[in-house]
């Protein structure tokens, strides 16, 4: 009340920033999920984890999911080439549990919606460090995803995430 009255005499104890928009939508790409094992594919290095994409209307990418692993904490740095978007932060993963799976991971979402143009190609680049996580396979080349087509493709000569397996499961869009 003291603040709407106007005699407030401190700073409020929550943030005054302004909210961003949450996605509405979300863009799959895989069809299976595995946990990680210790001899397992998915453990971080110095590369990053990319994949370029392109898609076939204009929409906003608000950020994009990784996989994780129980109780995991990851340092990510992320940018969408093709846009002047970067976010970095320490995520901690948490159980995620659709219609017919589950799996652990972190949403790294962006301070502001990324606007994307169709047939224009962005790449997700995601250096990542910590422990071994889940990755998907089965990954689809195309998704379709409230109308909008995602075309998913490779980087020649790069190890890790491609179309088939790896990392981004999900994309959030509105």
């Amino acid at each position: 009340m003291k603040h709407y009255n106007g005699v407030l005499d401190s700073p409020l104890p929550f943030s005054q920033a302004s909210r961003i928009e949450f996605a509405k939508h979300r863009c799959r790409r895989f069809k299976t999920f595995h946990a990680p094992r210790e001899d397992g594919p998915w453990s971080y290095s110095s590369s990053p984890n990319c994949i370029n994409f392109t898609v076939n209307k204009p929409i906003k990418l608000y950020g994009v999911q990784h996989f994780g692993s129980k109780g995991g904490e990851y340092t990510v740095s992320m940018e969408v080439k093709g846009t002047t978007v970067k976010q970095s932060g320490v995520y901690t993963s948490v159980i995620v549990i659709d219609e017919s799976s589950w799996y652990y991971s972190f949403d790294v979402q962006f301070d502001r919606p990324v606007c994307l143009v169709e047939n224009k190609e962005y790449q997700l680049v995601s250096f990542i460090k910590g422990p071994r996580s889940w990755y998907g396979e089965g990954g689809q080349q195309t998704v379709e995803s409230q109308g909008v087509q995602f075309t998913f493709r490779n980087l020649d000569g790069i190890y890790g995430t491609c179309v088939e397996r790896g990392q981004f499961p999900t994309l959030f869009v509105g």
